[in-house]
Protein backbone atom coordinates (compact mmCIF):
# COMPACT_ATOMS: atom_id res chain seq x y z
CA UNK A 1 0.00 0.00 0.00
CA UNK A 2 1.37 3.43 -0.93
CA UNK A 3 2.24 5.92 1.82
CA UNK A 4 -0.14 8.50 0.34
CA UNK A 5 -3.01 6.00 0.64
CA UNK A 6 -2.10 5.18 4.22
CA UNK A 7 -2.11 8.87 5.13
CA UNK A 8 -5.62 9.23 3.72
CA UNK A 9 -6.78 6.30 5.83
CA UNK A 10 -5.37 7.93 8.95
CA UNK A 11 -7.07 11.22 8.21
CA UNK A 12 -10.45 10.10 6.86
CA UNK A 13 -11.57 6.84 8.46
CA UNK A 14 -13.09 6.75 11.97
CA UNK A 15 -10.41 4.34 13.26
CA UNK A 16 -9.70 4.10 16.99
CA UNK A 17 -6.41 5.71 18.01
CA UNK A 18 -5.19 2.46 19.59
CA UNK A 19 -5.60 0.67 16.27
CA UNK A 20 -3.98 3.56 14.40
CA UNK A 21 -0.96 3.39 16.70
CA UNK A 22 -0.55 -0.34 16.09
CA UNK A 23 -0.88 0.14 12.33
CA UNK A 24 1.63 3.00 12.31
CA UNK A 25 4.23 0.93 14.17
CA UNK A 26 3.91 -1.89 11.66
CA UNK A 27 4.13 0.55 8.74
CA UNK A 28 7.25 2.09 10.20
CA UNK A 29 8.94 -1.31 10.57
CA UNK A 30 8.09 -2.18 6.96
CA UNK A 31 9.34 1.18 5.67
CA UNK A 32 12.60 1.00 7.63
CA UNK A 33 13.33 -2.38 6.11
CA UNK A 34 12.42 -1.17 2.62
CA UNK A 35 14.12 2.22 2.75
CA UNK A 36 16.97 1.66 5.18
CA UNK A 37 17.77 3.68 8.28
CA UNK A 38 19.24 6.54 6.26
CA UNK A 39 15.74 7.54 5.16
CA UNK A 40 13.98 10.09 7.38
CA UNK A 41 10.43 8.88 7.94
CA UNK A 42 7.99 10.59 10.33
CA UNK A 43 5.24 8.06 9.62
CA UNK A 44 5.15 5.13 12.00
CA UNK A 45 6.64 4.93 15.50
CA UNK A 46 7.30 8.69 15.49
CA UNK A 47 3.53 9.19 15.85
CA UNK A 48 3.23 6.78 18.76
CA UNK A 49 5.10 8.53 21.55
CA UNK A 50 2.86 9.20 24.57
CA UNK A 51 1.16 12.58 24.59
CA UNK A 52 2.50 15.21 26.97
CA UNK A 53 0.52 15.27 30.23
CA UNK A 54 1.72 18.54 31.79
CA UNK A 55 0.53 22.13 31.41
CA UNK A 56 0.42 23.21 27.76
CA UNK A 57 1.71 26.67 26.90
CA UNK A 58 0.02 28.65 24.14
CA UNK A 59 1.95 27.84 20.94
CA UNK A 60 0.94 28.53 17.36
CA UNK A 61 2.81 27.00 14.43
CA UNK A 62 3.08 29.26 11.39
CA UNK A 63 4.09 27.72 8.06
CA UNK A 64 5.34 30.27 5.50
CA UNK A 65 4.88 28.65 2.11
CA UNK A 66 5.87 29.46 -1.45
CA UNK A 67 5.69 26.64 -4.00
CA UNK A 68 6.31 23.81 -1.52
CA UNK A 69 3.28 21.71 -2.41
CA UNK A 70 5.52 18.63 -2.53
CA UNK A 71 6.40 18.88 1.16
CA UNK A 72 3.29 20.41 2.73
CA UNK A 73 1.59 17.16 3.71
CA UNK A 74 4.62 16.02 5.69
CA UNK A 75 5.13 19.46 7.23
CA UNK A 76 1.51 19.63 8.42
CA UNK A 77 1.57 16.04 9.66
CA UNK A 78 4.84 16.61 11.53
CA UNK A 79 3.06 19.32 13.53
CA UNK A 80 -0.13 17.32 14.09
CA UNK A 81 1.98 14.38 15.36
CA UNK A 82 3.56 16.46 18.13
CA UNK A 83 3.24 14.99 21.62
CA UNK A 84 2.93 18.62 22.81
CA UNK A 85 0.06 20.15 20.82
CA UNK A 86 -0.04 23.54 19.18
CA UNK A 87 -3.25 25.53 19.48
CA UNK A 88 -3.41 26.28 15.76
CA UNK A 89 -1.54 25.83 12.49
CA UNK A 90 -1.55 28.95 10.31
CA UNK A 91 -0.27 28.60 6.77
CA UNK A 92 0.87 31.80 5.06
CA UNK A 93 0.90 31.33 1.31
CA UNK A 94 2.95 33.89 -0.61
CA UNK A 95 1.18 33.57 -3.98
CA UNK A 96 2.39 30.07 -4.80
CA UNK A 97 2.32 29.12 -8.47
CA UNK A 98 1.98 25.39 -7.84
CA UNK A 99 -1.03 23.62 -6.31
CA UNK A 100 -0.15 24.51 -2.71
CA UNK A 101 -3.38 26.39 -2.04
CA UNK A 102 -5.53 23.54 -3.33
CA UNK A 103 -3.66 21.08 -1.12
CA UNK A 104 -3.96 23.33 1.95
CA UNK A 105 -7.68 23.87 1.40
CA UNK A 106 -8.12 20.11 1.08
CA UNK A 107 -6.26 19.53 4.34
CA UNK A 108 -8.47 22.09 6.06
CA UNK A 109 -11.64 20.41 4.77
CA UNK A 110 -10.46 16.96 5.81
CA UNK A 111 -8.93 17.97 9.15
CA UNK A 112 -10.28 15.69 11.86
CA UNK A 113 -7.82 16.69 14.57
CA UNK A 114 -8.75 19.08 17.38
CA UNK A 115 -6.14 21.51 16.07
CA UNK A 116 -7.39 24.27 13.82
CA UNK A 117 -5.67 24.69 10.45
CA UNK A 118 -6.13 28.02 8.68
CA UNK A 119 -4.83 29.61 5.49
CA UNK A 120 -3.86 33.23 4.89
CA UNK A 121 -3.06 34.14 1.29
CA UNK A 122 -1.10 37.19 0.20
CA UNK A 123 -2.67 39.21 -2.59
CA UNK A 124 0.81 39.90 -3.97
CA UNK A 125 4.08 38.07 -3.49
CA UNK A 126 5.91 39.69 -0.57
CA UNK A 127 9.36 39.17 -2.08
CA UNK A 128 10.80 38.67 1.41
CA UNK A 129 10.78 35.80 3.88
CA UNK A 130 10.96 38.40 6.65
CA UNK A 131 7.69 39.97 5.58
CA UNK A 132 6.20 36.53 6.23
CA UNK A 133 7.95 36.38 9.61
CA UNK A 134 6.46 39.77 10.48
CA UNK A 135 3.03 38.49 9.60
CA UNK A 136 3.66 35.30 11.58
CA UNK A 137 4.17 37.19 14.83
CA UNK A 138 1.19 39.42 14.10
CA UNK A 139 -1.38 36.73 13.23
CA UNK A 140 -0.29 34.04 15.67
CA UNK A 141 -1.95 35.74 18.64
CA UNK A 142 -0.11 33.36 20.97
CA UNK A 143 2.57 33.57 23.64
CA UNK A 144 4.97 31.44 21.59
CA UNK A 145 5.51 31.22 17.84
CA UNK A 146 7.03 28.34 15.91
CA UNK A 147 7.94 29.40 12.37
CA UNK A 148 7.92 25.96 10.74
CA UNK A 149 9.28 26.29 7.22
CA UNK A 150 7.16 24.45 4.67
CA UNK A 151 9.89 22.14 3.35
CA UNK A 152 11.18 21.06 6.77
CA UNK A 153 9.96 18.36 9.14
CA UNK A 154 10.63 17.22 12.71
CA UNK A 155 10.49 14.55 15.39
CA UNK A 156 7.18 14.18 17.25
CA UNK A 157 8.95 15.16 20.50
CA UNK A 158 10.29 18.46 19.14
CA UNK A 159 7.87 20.79 20.92
CA UNK A 160 7.73 18.78 24.13
CA UNK A 161 11.50 19.12 24.42
CA UNK A 162 11.80 22.72 23.27
CA UNK A 163 8.98 24.15 25.39
CA UNK A 164 10.50 23.04 28.72
CA UNK A 165 12.89 25.98 28.56
CA UNK A 166 10.02 28.47 28.65
CA UNK A 167 9.29 27.59 32.26
CA UNK A 168 11.94 30.29 32.71
CA UNK A 169 10.06 33.57 32.19
CA UNK A 170 13.22 35.22 30.82
CA UNK A 171 13.56 32.72 27.97
CA UNK A 172 13.08 34.27 24.53
CA UNK A 173 14.43 31.62 22.12
CA UNK A 174 14.54 27.86 22.64
CA UNK A 175 16.01 25.73 19.85
CA UNK A 176 17.46 22.32 19.14
CA UNK A 177 20.01 20.68 16.90
CA UNK A 178 19.03 19.88 13.31
CA UNK A 179 19.79 16.99 11.01
CA UNK A 180 19.74 17.58 7.27
CA UNK A 181 18.00 15.59 4.56
CA UNK A 182 17.65 15.95 0.81
CA UNK A 183 14.52 16.43 -1.31
CA UNK A 184 13.72 12.73 -1.01
CA UNK A 185 14.23 12.49 2.78
CA UNK A 186 17.64 10.83 2.52
CA UNK A 187 19.78 11.64 5.55
CA UNK A 188 22.71 13.91 4.69
CA UNK A 189 24.09 14.94 8.09
CA UNK A 190 23.10 13.85 11.58
CA UNK A 191 23.66 17.34 12.99
CA UNK A 192 24.84 20.79 11.92
CA UNK A 193 27.56 21.35 14.51
CA UNK A 194 30.18 21.55 11.79
CA UNK A 195 28.25 24.55 10.43
CA UNK A 196 27.75 26.41 13.68
CA UNK A 197 30.87 25.60 15.70
CA UNK A 198 33.25 27.53 13.47
CA UNK A 199 35.84 27.85 16.24
CA UNK A 200 35.56 24.19 17.25
CA UNK A 201 34.92 25.11 20.87
CA UNK A 202 32.58 22.17 21.49
CA UNK A 203 29.88 24.38 22.98
CA UNK A 204 27.05 22.58 21.17
CA UNK A 205 28.04 19.10 22.34
CA UNK A 206 25.84 19.66 25.40
CA UNK A 207 22.52 21.31 26.23
CA UNK A 208 22.87 24.82 27.63
CA UNK A 209 21.02 27.95 28.71
CA UNK A 210 22.61 31.36 28.36
CA UNK A 211 21.75 35.04 28.61
CA UNK A 212 20.89 36.29 25.13
CA UNK A 213 23.38 39.15 25.00
CA UNK A 214 26.08 36.87 26.37
CA UNK A 215 25.28 34.36 23.62
CA UNK A 216 25.90 37.01 20.97
CA UNK A 217 29.07 38.21 22.68
CA UNK A 218 30.37 34.64 23.06
CA UNK A 219 29.68 32.99 19.69
CA UNK A 220 26.84 34.51 17.65
CA UNK A 221 28.99 37.53 16.85
CA UNK A 222 31.26 35.14 14.94
CA UNK A 223 28.61 33.39 12.85
CA UNK A 224 24.91 32.55 12.85
CA UNK A 225 24.59 29.68 15.31
CA UNK A 226 20.86 29.02 14.71
CA UNK A 227 21.11 27.24 11.39
CA UNK A 228 17.38 26.86 10.70
CA UNK A 229 14.40 28.84 12.03
CA UNK A 230 12.28 25.67 12.06
CA UNK A 231 14.47 24.45 14.92
CA UNK A 232 13.36 27.30 17.20
CA UNK A 233 10.35 28.50 19.13
CA UNK A 234 10.36 32.22 19.87
CA UNK A 235 8.47 34.06 22.58
CA UNK A 236 6.06 36.39 20.80
CA UNK A 237 6.91 40.08 20.84
CA UNK A 238 7.09 43.25 18.81
CA UNK A 239 9.85 42.33 16.38
CA UNK A 240 8.49 44.29 13.42
CA UNK A 241 11.35 46.79 13.22
CA UNK A 242 13.95 44.10 13.82
CA UNK A 243 12.59 42.19 10.84
CA UNK A 244 12.53 45.38 8.76
CA UNK A 245 16.27 45.53 9.40
CA UNK A 246 16.63 41.88 8.43
CA UNK A 247 15.25 42.71 4.98
CA UNK A 248 18.44 44.64 4.25
CA UNK A 249 20.29 41.34 3.90
CA UNK A 250 19.82 38.88 1.06
CA UNK A 251 21.38 35.90 2.81
CA UNK A 252 21.97 36.64 6.50
CA UNK A 253 18.86 38.47 7.65
CA UNK A 254 17.98 35.69 10.07
CA UNK A 255 21.34 36.15 11.81
CA UNK A 256 20.56 39.86 12.25
CA UNK A 257 17.09 39.00 13.60
CA UNK A 258 18.33 36.49 16.17
CA UNK A 259 21.02 38.83 17.50
CA UNK A 260 18.45 41.54 18.12
CA UNK A 261 15.73 39.29 19.54
CA UNK A 262 18.27 37.92 22.00
CA UNK A 263 18.57 41.38 23.56
CA UNK A 264 15.21 40.61 25.20
CA UNK A 265 16.16 37.53 27.21
CA UNK A 266 17.76 34.09 27.41
CA UNK A 267 18.43 31.34 24.88
CA UNK A 268 18.20 27.57 25.36
CA UNK A 269 19.86 24.90 23.20
CA UNK A 270 19.09 21.16 23.06
CA UNK A 271 21.71 18.92 21.44
CA UNK A 272 19.18 16.37 20.10
CA UNK A 273 18.55 16.58 16.35
CA UNK A 274 14.77 16.88 16.64
CA UNK A 275 14.45 19.30 13.72
CA UNK A 276 14.73 17.96 10.17
CA UNK A 277 16.16 20.62 7.86
CA UNK A 278 15.75 19.98 4.16
CA UNK A 279 18.61 20.93 1.87
CA UNK A 280 17.47 21.89 -1.62
CA UNK A 281 19.76 21.27 -4.59
CA UNK A 282 18.89 24.77 -5.80
CA UNK A 283 18.39 27.54 -3.32
CA UNK A 284 19.17 31.08 -2.29
CA UNK A 285 22.72 30.26 -1.22
CA UNK A 286 23.53 28.89 -4.66
CA UNK A 287 22.17 31.99 -6.35
CA UNK A 288 24.16 34.36 -4.15
CA UNK A 289 27.69 35.36 -5.10
CA UNK A 290 30.57 34.45 -2.80
CA UNK A 291 31.50 38.11 -2.61
CA UNK A 292 28.04 39.11 -1.42
CA UNK A 293 27.98 36.31 1.15
CA UNK A 294 31.41 37.31 2.44
CA UNK A 295 30.42 40.98 2.65
CA UNK A 296 27.28 40.15 4.65
CA UNK A 297 29.35 38.09 7.10
CA UNK A 298 31.68 41.03 7.69
CA UNK A 299 28.78 43.48 7.91
CA UNK A 300 27.03 41.47 10.63
CA UNK A 301 30.23 40.82 12.55
CA UNK A 302 30.83 44.57 12.57
CA UNK A 303 27.24 45.11 13.68
CA UNK A 304 27.85 42.82 16.64
CA UNK A 305 31.11 44.57 17.54
CA UNK A 306 29.38 47.97 17.48
CA UNK A 307 26.24 46.94 19.40
CA UNK A 308 27.50 44.37 21.92
CA UNK A 309 30.44 44.14 24.30
CA UNK A 310 32.79 41.87 22.39
CA UNK A 311 36.03 40.90 24.13
CA UNK A 312 39.40 41.13 22.41
CA UNK A 313 39.69 37.35 22.59
CA UNK A 314 36.41 36.89 20.72
CA UNK A 315 37.34 39.59 18.21
CA UNK A 316 40.36 37.46 17.30
CA UNK A 317 37.97 34.60 16.55
CA UNK A 318 35.87 36.94 14.40
CA UNK A 319 38.90 37.96 12.34
CA UNK A 320 40.02 34.33 12.09
CA UNK A 321 36.64 33.35 10.65
CA UNK A 322 36.82 36.19 8.13
CA UNK A 323 40.15 34.94 6.88
CA UNK A 324 38.87 31.36 6.69
CA UNK A 325 35.88 32.48 4.62
CA UNK A 326 37.98 34.72 2.40
CA UNK A 327 40.20 31.77 1.53
CA UNK A 328 37.20 29.42 1.11
CA UNK A 329 35.51 31.84 -1.29
CA UNK A 330 38.74 32.55 -3.17
CA UNK A 331 38.50 36.30 -2.61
Amino acid sequence: MEISTIRKIFRKLPIKESFKDTLRKQIHIINEKRQGKNKINIYGKNECYPKYKGNIKDVVAVIPNYNYERYLDERIDSILFQTYPVREIIILDDCSKDNSVELIEKRIRENKSNIKISLIQNENNSGSVFSQWQKAFQVANADYVWIAEADDSCDARFLETIMKAFDDKEMVISYCESLTMDEDNNLLMGDLRVWIDKCECGKWENDYIMDGKAEVEDTMCINNTIANVSSAVIRNGDYYQILEGAKEYKLAGDWYAYMNILKYGKISYCKQSLNYHRMQSQGLTLSTSYEQEYNEIIRLQEYAIENFEISEEVKEKIYKRREMERVRFGL
